[in-house]
């Protein structure tokens, strides 16, 4: 048996409900209460690195303001960060700095134990867990837009072809011998940012993502089962008491095949690790043409 662990970001259990999607809320589903550290909503930085844990931001020490190519900056940074200067000015500045410099955020990669870790789980990413560059990727379109370099189409187009890259993923990561089978998936969060205050499109938005879960749905085998989560959901202009259309809410989602899926954050660790069906399958090491690729310059 294979758990698919579908990270959805900004999946929004609200207008899951409104637009009718069957395949991000399955038969078991809730909405699911997240963290948040440096503001006063979650943000994806601090979010994902806990649901992988079990620990709070201030725990893993992921608290959203990632680190600088220079170490002077990440200092001043965290220094910031202790004496709990406003997140939105931190971001102010930090766009100044990239603006006006060479210097460039990165998320770090948590230290703890999470969840995703043995040969045995295949992860295609997971934001401050494993292979960041897929969601720093996905931020450097939101400043490439910004910054007039690439047009609303391009941004569309590589949002979608980059969460087609994920989906496309699981769907060959479970005809394959593993215990769990992960990946984090963005295009809400990016294409919610754009459309909160269309309605219309961002319904399709919803749509579109509900039918690549049917896809990967299909793929699945007899007893293979699916959790889908999110981090945060996004207020919207069309809901009432959504004072911030575009500002992240805490809608988040917890759905599964399974049974009842987790309703916090900190607690999924623990509800993956008690379903997870250990695979032992026999083991062969690889018969790598070692001369060859050491020519190649592709190992040591």
């Amino acid at each position: 048996m294979t758990l698919v662990v579908l990270a959805l970001d900004a999946a929004d259990v609200r207008h899951a409900a409104d637009f009718g999607c069957e395949n991000v809320l399955l038969d078991a589903h809730t909405e699911m209460r997240s963290v948040a550290h440096r503001l006063d909503h979650p943000h994806t930085g601090e979010a994902w690195p806990s649901i992988a844990t079990g620990l709070h931001p201030r725990e893993h020490g992921i608290t959203g303001h990632g680190e600088w190519d220079s170490p002077a900056l990440t200092a001043l940074s965290r220094l910031a960060h202790r004496f709990n200067v406003s997140g939105e000015i931190r971001d102010r500045v930090g766009d100044l700095i990239k603006e006006n410099t060479d210097q460039r955020w990165q998320l770090r990669i948590v230290d703890e134990p999470t969840f995703l870790d043995g040969e045995y789980r295949a992860v295609h990413n997971w934001p401050g867990v494993y292979r960041n560059e897929s969601l720093q990727y996905i931020w450097g379109l939101f400043q490439d837009a910004k910054d007039d370099r690439i047009s609303e189409a391009t941004f569309v187009r590589e949002a979608w072809t980059e969460a087609a890259s994920k989906f496309g993923w699981l769907e060959e990561a479970v005809t394959h011998e593993v215990e769990l089978a992960a990946t984090h998936v963005h295009v809400l969060d990016v294409l919610g940012h754009l459309d909160t205050r269309n309605e219309g499109a961002y319904r399709t938005v919803y749509e579109d993502v509900d039918d690549r879960i049917a896809d990967v749905r299909e793929a699945l085998g007899d007893d293979d089962e699916i959790l889908i989560l999110s981090d945060h959901g996004m207020e919207a202009a069309w809901i009432d008491g959504d004072d911030h259309p575009g500002r992240h809410s805490w809608r988040a989602l917890a759905s599964s095949t399974v049974d009842s899926p987790p309703e916090h954050a900190l607690d999924v660790k623990e509800w993956v690790e008690e379903r997870i069906v250990p695979v032992s399958p026999e083991r062969a090491s690889a018969d790598i043409p070692e001369d060859q690729l050491r020519e190649l310059g592709y190992i040591q």
